[in-house]
């Protein structure tokens, strides 16, 4: 089971990610309220992950150092093409033994144009314009397919970021306790935080 929930969505002005900060166990035991799950890889590229945080973490480890070894050799930056690339390969190659249970959101800009990729824990990329991953995201999706317009501003996408994540928490017990967003666009890369306290 991929456990917590996290989007991803392209704007007219960039891409926005945004993960819950929730470790659970089992059925809704909870390990940890304060596991940051979106992260920046360079200036026009980040990512966005549901799954379990050790597998996560190492992976996102793993693709900076090969990112950072493509843009040494390349010596230029990775798009969000190439880092989808590059995470596919590393899932790929773990899929039969020991795999990564996690699904990763890759988002960014290629050539001024916003670009998101979604991988499965099998390697699997999809380009798409939204998506929702982990255990919140049949309950994510619905509000994403009710708002989403490709041509929304950075405001209005990390608002309707901000709602398909509320909503996942409301009703998912393996999701909460906060919501982090990461918004990429031409200015670079913008990080917000929004405690959540349900009652």
């Amino acid at each position: 089971m991929v456990l917590a929930t996290a989007i991803g969505l392209v704007t007219k002005d960039g891409v926005v990610l945004s993960a819950d900060r929730r470790v659970s166990y089992g059925n809704g035991y909870i390990l940890s309220k304060s596991v940051k799950k979106v992260f920046t890889l360079n200036n026009m590229v980040g990512v966005a992950s549901a799954g379990i945080p050790a597998d996560f973490q190492s992976l996102v480890d793993t693709l900076i150092f090969n990112v950072r070894l493509y843009e040494l050799d390349t010596r230029r930056a990775a798009k969000p093409s190439n880092i989808a690339r590059i995470l596919s390969i590393i899932l790929y190659q773990r899929r039969m033994f020991s795999p990564y249970y996690a699904e990763m959101i890759v988002g960014g800009l290629e050539d001024d144009s916003p670009k998101l990729y979604v991988l499965d824990p099998a390697g699997s990329s999809l380009e798409d314009k939204y998506a929702a991953v982990g255990t919140g995201a049949k309950l994510a999706i619905g509000i994403l397919e009710r708002f989403y317009s490709p041509n929304l501003s950075k405001e209005e996408a990390m608002k309707i970021a901000e709602r398909a994540m509320r909503g996942a928490i409301e009703r998912d017990a393996l999701s909460g306790d906060g919501i982090d967003i990461l918004f990429i666009g031409k200015e670079g890369a913008i990080e917000k935080f929004i405690p959540i306290r349900l009652t």
